[in-house]
């Protein structure tokens, strides 16, 4: 299921040295108080800094704490803070810290702890710069920001970079070393980019998990990770997988499926320096062209909904009126096509221009969402439609997120929205937004980075609402980017598992403490 696997695991060891082979330490994978989880992304714990990593997202949750949680519906929770206080000009937050936690190296967590990792925290990676941070007694933090922003308390919870590490987490230089936190889970072993072991923290102050130990494979392969839940190698899928497998896990009495709603959609990122797509008319033409139904019925197999503007209707501020998307109509796109001076002069049925066919470069990758490579061979199709030459190119994954991230080699590239507490301000931001000196990722236009700016400061709802409606219509009335589909959110798994419980936010997954496995 996962290749070749190397002959050596890197333990949890004090010393950090070399331990069991990997036959080892997959023997007990089925034992009765174990499971074995699929992922598809990054699996490096030695790289899993709580501040800036590209390793998976779980085990982020699993093993770091945020002082504040996101909890179900977007409800700000306590963590390991129990309670906090924001001065009247919304600058200055006082958190008053739990007085029952240790890491899982035995260490106690107190105010000395969140000022230790606050120095690792890069500033400026808040909405709004943060200037201070100070321990008023041992379980007492104030944290003092620049201007009064509202998603303070949201980006608390994020994942990543504002978690809370163990200061042994870093050598004398800064340099990170080693995953230690407060939450329920603590790395017990590893082979780097194939396997992580998991083990219950001994000191964990909340309730304790039945599981004694969770296995996470990576398998980057939606086929493969359909086979191995058949098989029972695997008991549980936090990665996608592909819609013809759909068939498989409902006729199988020992798989079920949880289902969830998503806030997270798919969509084409469109690259501006591109200067066919500097042409709104093109970027129109790209909107009309897709019959976004088909997409969620064949591809998805049912298992979404059509997308109408770059973020679902289950996220905040988002409404039919300021996401009103582009129905499917090829004629239209063709006219918008011919009135920008593109037509088939040589009868071969892609348009051109001054001899120049419109050819546009899709680049995509499978390994995390199985279903892109379907996706984009329809989107090929539907552009030869109405006279648009798509060329896919499918790279590996580190390969994807280098044009995206680094160097931008593509025209169009399939990409996926944030999620859950990221949803809109931290995702938006991410896209569209240009700092002074920098370049922003997906589009840029001055009046939108305007907007992004004057909406975090906004306190009043209404008023942030009316921020967000010019924001979200924007986008929409530009079309800066071309909306395709917003998937559910599912997790299979053997029903040898009990009382799987989706968690509030998708970076999570499960409910771990809650799963007990029947006997």
């Amino acid at each position: 299921m996962s290749g070749c696997i190397s002959n050596q695991v890197l333990n949890d060891t004090p010393n950090g040295t070399s331990g069991s082979s990997a036959a080892t330490a997959m023997d007990d994978s089925n034992q009765s108080d174990s499971i074995t989880i699929m992922i598809s992304g990054t699996m490096n714990p030695e790289d899993a800094s709580p501040i800036e990593s590209s390793t998976e997202m779980c085990l982020y949750e699993m093993v770091y704490e945020p002082l504040v949680k996101y909890g179900n519906g977007g409800v700000i929770e306590p963590g390991l803070a129990e309670r906090w206080e924001i001065n009247d000009n919304g600058t200055q937050y006082t958190f008053y810290l739990r007085e029952d936690v240790k890491f899982s190296d035995g260490t106690i967590f107190n105010a000395d702890s969140v000022v230790s990792s606050a120095k690792h925290w890069e500033p400026t990676k808040f909405s709004t710069p943060l200037t201070n941070v100070e321990k008023l007694d041992d379980y007492t933090v104030r944290m003092t920001f620049k201007e009064n922003c509202y998603p303070v308390l949201i980006e608390l919870t994020y994942p990543r970079p504002f978690r809370i590490a163990s200061e042994n987490s870093f050598d004398t230089n800064g340099n990170f070393v080693k995953m230690i936190g407060t939450g329920e889970w603590m790395v017990k072993s590893y082979i780097p980019e194939e396997e992580v072991v998991m083990a219950p923290n001994p000191y964990y102050y909340g309730t304790k998990p039945s599981i004694k130990k969770i296995t996470i494979r990576k398998v980057t392969d939606g086929g493969s990770r359909i086979m191995a839940l058949q098989s029972g190698e695997a008991d549980l899928s936090l990665a996608d997988l592909p819609s013809e497998g759909k068939s498989i896990i409902e006729s199988s009495k020992d798989l079920a499926v949880k289902n969830a709603e998503g806030t997270m959609g798919f969509f084409l990122m469109l690259n501006q320096e591109n200067k066919i797509l500097q042409d709104k008319n093109v970027r129109l033409a790209l909107n009309y062209a897709i019959d976004k139904d088909s997409i969620v019925d064949y591809i998805l197999g049912g298992d979404g909904v059509v997308a109408k503007g770059i973020l679902p209707d289950t996220v905040p501020y988002v409404t039919d009126e300021n996401s009103e998307g582009y129905s499917y109509n090829p004629e239209k796109a063709k006219e918008l096509l011919a009135e920008s001076g593109y037509t088939d002069t040589d009868g071969d049925g892609i348009v051109d221009k001054n001899g120049v066919p419109l050819s546009l470069k899709l680049v995509f990758q499978s390994e995390e969402y199985s279903s892109w490579k379907p996706m984009c061979e329809y989107l090929q199709a539907a552009g030869k439609e109405v006279g648009i030459d798509i060329r896919l190119e499918q790279r590996d994954t580190s390969a994807y997120y280098d044009a995206i991230w680094k160097n931008r080699n593509f025209d169009m590239i399939i990409y996926r929205t944030y999620e859950d507490s990221w949803n809109p301000h931290g995702f938006l931001r991410s896209m569209f937004y240009q700092a002074e000196g920098g370049m922003s990722v997906c589009w840029y236009d001055p009046q939108l980075n305007k907007y992004l700016d004057e909406v975090i400061k906004t306190q009043d709802e209404s008023t942030r609402q009316a921020k967000y409606d010019q924001i979200f219509r924007l986008i929409n009335d530009g079309a800066l980017i071309v909306p395709l589909c917003n998937p559910d959110k599912q997790y299979a798994y053997n029903t040898r598992l009990q009382n799987v419980t989706v968690a509030p936010t998708t970076y999570e997954g499960i409910e771990w403490q809650t799963i007990t496995i029947a006997k």
